[in-house]
């Protein structure tokens, strides 16, 4: 399998019809995706491409050894924007094998937390369950449905209420940016996909491949909220269903599979999907009902916490687990 860094020719197998979707990784923590190499090659039962994207200071990463993977590309990327810019910049790319059903992963360590590690397997493990035929039960769903445009792992298609006051202006700054200055205030957003890793439809994110939103990203200074990066985590979901289509969680799979959905009309499948949707997400952290209460003290204290020094971060960041 060749592996190619950003800008170089691409691979020769990129016209393979039985491939069924792509699953993009960005790659920062390098003993990461060696653990998710494994949950691939237990999980993946069907011919997958794979783009990865990591920074300069991460050199090639092994590759999942499975037959299922019919093509592969490495695309060295700036360390800007976390995850997502990456993401965006690897469907810009106009030489990339196309699929349009496709699957965001990522090296998620989420160092702040002392369950970090587990959150991310809980994320994984849910977005690559498969169905009694072996394939993957995402897959299986968009291809079945054309109305669903992104699913979030089980449990984390979660309300916005209370999750945006920190990103309010870069939100508003991007929004504005994708659908101009008379649309922007008006898009609903109500629900958002935590942690930043799904299926989606790669035609529902049409709006994310102009790059007039990349100079939005900041520098990478282990900010844990308020950048642009943290603003489209709380937007993929919201620029699906602006495009038409409807966003769902993991745990809507089965009993929309089961109620035969092209027999459901489009309020009648929404509805479905609001009484199977879980909301019990043993991962999310609530906000305090004083920080709720107090939106711009909340603004406040997260602008001085962004700018402490790195050092003075990490002492605080130990602390809190110590606590």
């Amino acid at each position: 399998m060749n592996h190619i860094r950003d800008g170089a020719d691409p691979l020769t197998q990129q016209s393979d019809p039985t491939i069924g979707f792509t699953i993009y990784v960005h790659v920062y923590y390098p003993d990461v995706w060696d653990e998710m190499c494994g949950e691939i090659v237990a999980t993946v039962r069907q011919p997958f491409g794979l783009v990865i994207t990591r920074p300069p200071c991460v050199a090639p990463v092994a590759l999942p050894d499975t037959p299922f993977l019919r093509y592969s590309q490495q695309l060295e990327v700036e360390n800007r924007g976390r995850d997502i810019l990456p993401f965006l910049k690897a469907l810009r790319r106009p030489r990339l094998p196309v699929t349009d059903i496709g699957l965001k992963l990522h090296t998620k360590r989420s160092p702040h937390r002392a369950d970090g590690a587990d959150w991310r397997r809980f994320l994984c493990n849910s977005l690559l369950q498969s169905d009694t035929a072996n394939g993957l039960l995402g897959h299986a769903l968009l291809t079945a449905e054309q109305r669903i445009g992104l699913i979030a792992p089980n449990a984390h298609l979660l309300p916005l209420y209370g999750r945006t006051s920190i990103n309010d202006d870069v939100i508003t700054e991007v929004l504005t940016r994708l659908y101009g200055g008379e649309r922007a205030p008006a898009v609903a957003m109500e629900q958002f996909a935590a942690g930043s890793m799904f299926w989606f439809r790669r035609s529902a994110l049409d709006r994310l491949l102009a790059e007039n939103i990349d100079t939005l990203f900041a520098a990478e200074r282990g900010q844990l909220d308020g950048t642009a990066a943290h603003a489209l985590e709380r937007l993929f979901a919201t620029i699906v269903e602006q495009h038409g289509q409807l966003a769902v969680g993991m745990e809507n799979t089965t009993p929309i599979m089961m109620a035969q959905p092209d027999r459901l009309t489009t309020a009648e499948l929404q509805s479905l999907i609001d009484s199977t949707l879980n909301r019990e997400n043993p991962f999310s952290m609530t906000l305090s009902p004083f920080w709720r209460d107090n939106p711009r003290l909340l603004k406040l204290a997260h602008a001085v916490y962004a700018r402490m020094p790195k050092r003075a971060i990490r002492v605080l960041r130990a602390a809190v687990r110590r606590s």
